[in-house]
């Protein structure tokens, strides 16, 4: 399902790195200009190479603020799919106004939505092991075939730290005696490292392993576990968080089920109960982060609210009843508190 032209990296902090690098050749410095709700970690990234300029874009809008982008000639300009949830046509409409400048659309979210495989940016690219059974990988391509980056470094070895970590989770949840703390050490360890690459390629495990994935099948589970989340889980008539969307557009899928709360103690409340009962959410994202941040105060409100409820490929209908089970408890508790 891979496009028939791509390159493959370890992270697609990597990608963006070297995108960068490729099209830097003049004398005038290339900017970047970032969504101001982002991941800070991939920003300080790029901020130790380019200046970066941030725009407006939320996941409560259905478009980004235009008005707030102002690329010179030759910027390059980072476009998400935040969540999964966005469609292509605003992006593309602006883009037929803004030919002087490097469209880069990042699929992290949706890597296989419809907008991915028709689009019309000079690069695309996406994380596929946040959506995929893969301990690192990223995918670049120019839907405008244009030269592609490629990595000048060999696989990360990361990658294994994080293979080994999958494979004994898995031998601890079917019963070995294995220490949670043994698969955990090395979760964090190979996450550290993939973290910290600027231009590795992929590992050969995930280069091999992706022709033998069922993508469409891992798709609908997660499509499916959504669904089941927002039916089961009276979170709509809540007054203290709702969800994000409650639908979504043909030929996308959401990345996971996403929560607004009221306010960040509430958020902070739930997300520890939900630890506290082995459910472990993420927050997308953080910011300010290490004194990274957008600056944007209504991307840095909605930073403090948000929580993602983890509902893909590895939870079955009964995991995601035990979460929706757990959802409820807390709202019961917070209601009578």
């Amino acid at each position: 399902m891979l496009p028939d032209r791509h390159e493959l990296f370890s992270t697609a902090t990597a990608i963006l790195l070297s995108i960068y690098q490729l099209l830097q050749t003049g004398k005038v410095p290339v900017r970047v200009h970032l969504p101001s709700l982002f991941c800070m970690h991939v920003a300080s990234h790029i901020q130790k190479v380019a200046e970066i300029c941030w725009y407006r874009d939320l996941p409560t809008e259905l478009t980004p603020n235009f008005e707030t982008l102002h690329p010179n000639p030759g910027d390059l300009v980072v476009a998400v799919n935040l969540f999964g949830i966005r469609q292509q046509q605003p992006w593309q409409d602006w883009l037929q106004h803004h030919q002087d400048i490097v469209l880069i659309e990042d699929h992290t979210h949706d890597p296989f939505s419809n907008w991915a495989r028709q689009s019309t940016a000079h690069y695309a690219i996406a994380s596929l092991r946040k959506t995929l059974p893969i301990p690192d990988g990223a995918v670049v391509w120019s839907p405008q075939y244009l030269k592609l980056p490629k990595p000048s470094l060999p696989q990360s070895g990361g990658a294994y730290y994080k293979l080994m970590a999958m494979l004994l989770k898995r031998a601890f949840l079917d019963g070995a005696e294995i220490s949670k703390d043994t698969y955990r050490l090395l979760q964090t360890q190979g996450e550290k490292y993939l973290s910290a690459e600027t231009d590795a390629g992929v590992s050969i495990f995930t280069r091999e392993i992706l022709n033998c994935l069922n993508i469409l099948e891992l798709r609908q589970q997660r499509e499916g576990n959504i669904k089941q989340f927002l039916e089961l889980v009276s979170i709509t008539e809540h007054p203290d968080w709702t969800p994000l969307f409650k639908s979504w557009f043909p030929g996308t899928v959401p990345f996971n089920s996403v929560l607004v709360c009221k306010n960040n103690q509430i958020r902070e409340k739930l997300r520890q109960f939900l630890i506290n009962h082995h459910i472990f959410t993420a927050i997308h994202w953080q910011q300010p982060l290490e004194g990274i941040s957008s600056h944007d105060p209504i991307a840095i409100d909605f930073s403090n609210r948000i929580l993602t409820v983890p509902l893909d490929y590895r939870y079955s209908s009964e995991d995601v009843a035990q979460i929706s089970t757990k959802m409820n408890e807390f709202s019961s508790i917070l209601t009578t508190a």
